[in-house]
């Protein structure tokens, strides 16, 4: 058996000067002393590794005591279990468990969090330049998240309750479900990151136990429907008629959006320090784009057409946007549309038909109005492939995925491939635009004869 060292006397430790002495009795058990007063600790090895655990102040507790905790602290240690470790575990307990009686009392809510979260996008200005984006985030909370868990602590939140959530929205509205989903996801992610909720685990994400849950959903989920487009026989038509809204900002903002193939949000938040005109050239910025990559091209080559429009505009004092709206601010999504259906309305009055997407309205089995993305991006791409037109043949199809700022997705061109198709891609578009006036050319060459 290993030597013990002598059992000290109350009287002799009192004695004692100041250092660290052994007090005997119980293997490992010391006293640190300074100026009259010290500690006991008890030194152990338990898995290779050495510790000193705190026994108590002297001459608080006494010798008799102090031996008592180091005589049941060895007893654990022999059977395997480390003391501090314990006293850990114990302490951690503690606090949980009164965090717990806590969050009973005052819980912390999702819709808390979630209320929060909306607060700092609108300090942070993420959403300055798109109000819509602000309202169209609370309606789907309120509308859908809210009602399944928002009343539910942060804390407690788990996949089972997202997925009752989206369960009802998933097949039936699955735009709005996706949205809802990403919202929720966000929202957990930040209140993790801020430790508003110390589960570190999202219960949102799909990578974890959502996407098993999620899993028998996707049978039968309903597509996302494209966009309905402009036919490519009458997109000179709508330009022509957009041209006679001038000097309407919303309806040059379309001209622009259909003579650039690009998304509404690039347009209504673009600046004039974007371009280059004498190079014809936009690059559009990363916070302006769908994709979020921050290693993509996002550089648009301008027809003359599209300059020629640009230089036509007006520069309005205190702002640098090129659409800005009557107040200054930029154009809501909404003002796009309301152009397109005021066009629609007056087309149907005059041919009981509209501006109707021909082929997805035979698809839908009900007339289907244009739309300014479909008609930007479906239309273009439409012609830019048209074999009636010979454009399949006539432009590189590459260049022209390319035009629409698509990445190369295969596993090899978008890391190798970085070839930007300038020359290829400035025929497309100036081929384009030349189309796109093509209707409004000719009334006007009939106009001056």
């Amino acid at each position: 058996m290993p030597k013990i060292a002598k059992e000290l006397t109350a009287v002799a430790v009192k004695a004692l000067p100041d250092g660290t002495h052994s007090l005997g009795g119980v293997k490992g058990l010391y006293l640190r002393k300074r100026h009259g007063i010290g500690w006991y600790i008890l030194r152990y090895k338990i898995a290779g590794a050495s510790h000193d655990l705190g026994l108590g102040t002297y001459p608080r507790m006494s010798l008799a005591l102090a031996r008592k905790l180091a005589r049941e602290a060895r007893d654990k240690i022999e059977q395997g279990v480390d003391p501090i470790a314990e006293k850990k575990a114990k302490a951690a307990a503690a606090i949980a468990e009164r965090e717990a009686k806590e969050r009973a009392l005052n819980p912390v809510t999702f819709k808390q969090i979630a209320e929060e979260w909306m607060a700092e996008q609108i300090q942070q200005g993420q959403w300055a330049r798109n109000q819509r984006r602000e309202a169209s985030t609370r309606q789907v909370l309120e509308k859908h998240v809210y009602p399944a868990f928002g009343n539910k602590d942060i804390e407690d939140i788990t996949p089972e309750d997202v997925r009752a959530c989206l369960a009802p929205i998933w097949k039936t509205i699955p735009r709005t479900a996706d949205k809802a989903k990403t919202y929720i996801k966000q929202i957990l992610r930040w209140a993790i990151a801020l430790h508003k909720r110390k589960n570190q685990v999202n219960p949102a994400s799909m990578d974890g136990a959502l996407g098993v849950l999620m899993e028998s959903y996707k049978i039968g989920r309903k597509e996302r429907q494209n966009y309905a487009a402009c036919s490519v026989e009458e997109l000179p038509r709508l330009m022509a008629e957009l041209d006679a809204l001038a000097p309407s900002t919303s309806a040059r903002a379309l001209q622009f959006s259909f003579l650039t193939a690009t998304r509404s949000k690039a347009v209504r938040l673009a600046e004039w320090k974007q371009f280059n005109l004498e190079e014809r050239i936009w690059r559009v910025p990363l916070d302006n784009d769908k994709m979020k990559s921050p290693n993509r091209d996002r550089t648009i080559f301008l027809s003359s057409r599209a300059v020629a429009l640009l230089e036509s505009l007006p520069h309005l004092s205190g702002s640098d946007l090129v659409f800005p709206s009557n107040r200054g601010t930029a154009l809501g999504d909404a003002a796009l549309g309301a152009i397109l259906k005021r066009l629609h309305l007056k087309r149907k009055a005059e041919d009981g038909i509209g501006w109707i997407d021909p082929v997805k309205s035979r698809k839908m089995g009900s007339p289907q109005r244009i739309t300014q993305h479909g008609t930007a991006r479906a239309t273009f791409r439409t012609w830019a492939k048209d074999d009636a037109l010979g454009n399949n043949r006539r432009f590189d199809q590459e260049a022209v995925e390319l035009c629409l700022l698509h990445s190369k997705d295969d596993a090899y061109h978008g890391a190798y491939d970085r070839a930007p198709l300038e020359n290829e891609r400035r025929a497309i578009v100036e081929a384009w635009g030349e189309y796109c006036y093509s209707y409004l050319d000719k009334l006007r060459d009939h106009t001056q004869h």
